[in-house]
């Protein structure tokens, strides 16, 4: 009896460290948000939010848009405003240098631009992004920031 005991803490103790591997191995410290823009055009600021809890990690920020076709753009010129949990207000204009690529018509693409690195968020709390164009867009579907911790 009490081998039987044994072998059955052994597979207890390993299915324990199967799950929290597992568990350990699915978590991402990748986040990303996003917005809809207008069908017709973008032509106003898109806000988008996230919750930070960890105030010593870097991380990495990269701006996508997802396009249609008639989007034609090859350089597109917005203005980022990142506001602080304690409404701290850090706003520029940043240039999108937009690569072209040659897909078919009904596939959205996505054009990938790193904006800023190693930036660390401070604050506990939530974190306000806002876009604007600097002229009215069309073939914009969604824009987003991808943060990617390092």
């Amino acid at each position: 009896m009490s081998r039987n005991k044994a072998v059955i803490r052994c597979i207890r103790t390993g299915l324990a460290a199967a799950t929290v591997l597992l568990t350990t191995a699915c978590t991402s410290s990748h986040r990303t948000i996003a917005a809809d823009v207008p069908f017709a055009a973008w032509d106003r600021t898109v806000e988008m939010a996230f919750d930070n809890d960890d105030t010593t990690s870097l991380c990495d920020l990269t701006l996508f848009l997802r396009c249609n076709d008639r989007f034609v753009e090859d350089t597109l010129t917005v203005r980022i405003e990142i506001r602080t949990p304690d409404s701290l207000r850090c706003e520029e204009p940043f240039i999108l240098a937009i690569p072209h690529t040659n897909s078919p018509a009904a596939l959205v693409r996505e054009a990938v631009i790193p904006y800023r690195r190693r930036v660390c968020f401070e604050r506990p709390g939530q974190y306000r992004v806002r876009i604007t164009p600097s002229r009215s867009v069309r073939g914009v579907e969604a824009v987003g920031v991808d943060i990617a911790e390092l």
